[in-house]
């Protein structure tokens, strides 16, 4: 007869599972799109995220305009808004995007607007806004981001995002124990392989189980890290209770300070900002830069070095005092403290890019199993009743 604790386990993981079964199921098939969340808006969207580079015999035209050019032009597009942020394309045929924040009544939270730029030219090539949640073709990826994040956006949807990692947490862990087979080299077996033998009952008993023992280590990955990036003031206690990740370093200093005179503070452009932060970090890659909301504010730039964990816009950050024109904090991923080089590693592990293409493949992959084992599951469950 099986002991309390195994029965306690199987209906803790059983009662668990079906009620959240369809939000896991949503969180994993939107977890396993947004993994290539650039190539599938790209492919949708292409008269909005692409352009056409100029032909290579004109050597003017392949220039793109400056940043204080285009930070101009996309003002003058949308005149009312509050330009937050710009996102620099990498490649010769991507857009620049510019972030507005939108003005608002009392009543509503202000809203954001992404336009999308020709960076050789400066005209405006659309638009969208990422916090309207619709199924059209621009706003796609946008929504299923808002949906795996915060389920469409919200601190409510934040903290029912938390509380789907710990279930999810909890079904990993108790799945484990109830897939634990005795210390028998057939009964191991077993319990790792699939095999049908006539029996669809029995085939479908043993790819739950199976599926389950090998993807339970890398779903509890998913869970942990996912309740982090919402909630960290739950992650980290723990965290610290079972790895040791005392900060040893520094990890921010600022090395150099400008030299601009009082004029040139005045009259400072995103241009002269990306250099005092290139000059930093000179084999970097620039990928966006964040304007100050005030005038006293600050400005930051983010920047991509060779060796980091993180792909796309890179952890690489400098943070410019936009009133002195004075670098006032830098912070190198390849540099950093144990307890931030500790943390560094949830997003790409989240995401499967730390693995490269193989890794994002297998995260993808990963994102299906909430469905197979919703059908399994409720199939063992049926049967057992």
């Amino acid at each position: 007869m099986p002991s309390f604790r195994y029965q306690f386990l199987r209906l803790l993981h059983c009662w668990l599972a079906l009620p959240f079964a369809l939000l896991l199921i949503l969180q994993g098939l939107t977890g396993t799109i947004i993994t290539w969340k650039h190539e599938v808006d790209a492919f949708l969207n292409p008269g909005l995220l692409r352009v056409t580079a100029p032909e290579n015999g004109n050597a003017v035209a392949r220039e793109r305009l400056t940043l204080s050019i285009l930070v101009e032009q996309a003002k003058q597009h949308h005149p009312t808004g509050k330009l937050t942020m710009l996102e620099l394309p990498e490649k010769e045929n991507e857009a620049l995007v510019a972030w507005f924040k939108e003005a608002s009544d009392q009543n509503k939270k202000p809203g954001t607007k992404q336009m999308m730029i020709n960076p050789y030219t400066g005209t405006m090539i659309g638009e969208r806004v990422p916090d309207k949640i619709s199924f059209s073709r621009s706003q796609f990826v946008p929504s299923l981001m808002s949906w795996h994040r915060n389920f469409l956006g919200s601190d409510n949807g934040k903290l029912l995002v938390s509380i789907n990692g710990i279930v999810l947490s909890i079904i990993a862990l108790s799945g484990i124990y109830l897939w634990w087979p005795v210390w028998r080299l057939k009964a191991w077996w077993q319990a790792i392989t699939i095999s049908h033998q006539g029996s669809w009952k029995r085939f479908n008993f043993r790819l739950h189980r199976a599926a389950g023992f090998y993807s339970a280590p890398l779903l509890l990955m998913l869970a942990i890290t996912g309740i982090y990036f919402n909630q960290p003031d739950w992650i980290t206690p723990i965290v610290k209770q079972v790895v040791s990740v005392t900060a040893d370093s520094k990890e921010v200093k600022a090395s150099t300070e400008n030299n601009f005179t009082d004029s040139e503070i005045k009259n400072l452009n995103p241009d002269q900002i990306i250099d005092l932060a290139q000059k930093e970090f000179l084999m970097a890659r620039v990928t966006r830069i964040s304007f100050p909301e005030k005038i006293d504010g600050k400005f930051e730039v983010r920047l991509h070095q060779p060796g980091e964990l993180r792909e796309g816009s890179g952890a690489t950050r400098v943070t410019v005092d936009a009133l002195h024109g004075k670098i006032i904090k830098i912070r190198d991923p390849l540099k950093a403290s144990k307890e931030a080089l500790f943390y560094s590693y949830f997003f790409p592990l989240h995401s499967g890019e730390i693995f490269g293409i193989i890794g994002k493949i297998i995260i993808s992959f990963v994102g299906l199993l909430p469905l197979l084992f919703a059908i399994s599951g409720t199939l063992i469950w049926l049967r057992r009743r």
